[in-house]
């Protein structure tokens, strides 16, 4: 427990200090844990890896002045698991051709490209996507979290 000889003049920076300790505790982790939650049932439902979306999220924790600010983020690819996509064509753009692993791909993949880990290393110069259903998760986490702090 905090001692606090002039507690007027103590009270604010005590009680921001408790805040700030509890935020970086408690609050930031209970939001990154419910929005990963909806990340990965997302990914599970769709069949798409969120893996590497939910260990490059960072939440930061701050004092600015009399307050304390809980910031969450997520690198861009996130916006559009977020939002959702139409579908659309992927174009190489810097590079003459796109390189990635497909998974359980057609019959002429597997005769024209070499198995690779989980499935065969394509190169393509484009490739047509189906589009992604949106996930919600980070406007679903901010009404959860909202609706603990009424």
């Amino acid at each position: 427990m905090t001692s606090l000889p002039n507690f007027e003049a103590d009270a604010p920076e005590a009680l921001l200090n408790e805040l700030e300790d509890y935020a970086r505790e408690e609050i930031a982790a209970q939001v990154q844990s419910h929005a990963h939650e909806i990340l990965r049932q997302y990914g599970q439902r769709n069949d798409y890896d969120v893996e590497p979306i939910i260990e490059a999220g960072e939440t930061d924790v701050s004092r600015r002045g009399d307050r304390v600010v809980v910031r969450f983020g997520w690198p861009e690819p996130a916006i559009y698991f977020e939002r959702g996509t139409v579908e659309h064509v992927v174009e190489a753009k810097s590079a003459d051709v796109l390189s990635f692993i497909w998974e359980d791909p057609p019959e002429w993949v597997r005769e024209e490209f070499e198995p690779e880990g989980d499935g065969y290393r394509v190169f393509l110069p484009k490739v047509e996507v189906a589009g992604l259903p949106e996930s919600r998760f980070i406007r679903d986490t901010l009404n959860w979290l909202h609706a603990e702090f009424r």
